[in-house]
């Protein structure tokens, strides 16, 4: 029986952090692109997962408050 081009939701999900970063096969990416295309609910995750990365890059960016600093570095020097 040939393979079906059709790939389920439990595989989207399984693949769908390594699909973001660029690294599946051609051929499952393409399973998976088009099976975003046409289901809204992995879709959706998929759009969740790439604006939690972006949240999570932005923050990282960001400086703590000085208090905050100090106030770790206090625990750190306690050990």
């Amino acid at each position: 029986m040939p393979e079906s081009k059709n790939i389920r939701c439990e595989e989207v999900v399984e693949h769908l952090l390594a699909f973001l970063d660029g690294e599946v096969e051609e051929g499952r990416r393409e399973r998976i692109e088009q099976h975003l295309e046409e289901c809204r609910s992995c879709c959706s995750r998929a759009d969740f997962e790439v604006a939690l990365r972006q949240k999570v890059r932005e923050v990282a960016l960001k400086r703590p408050p000085l208090r905050l600093r100090r106030k770790i570095r206090q625990l750190i020097d306690q050990f």
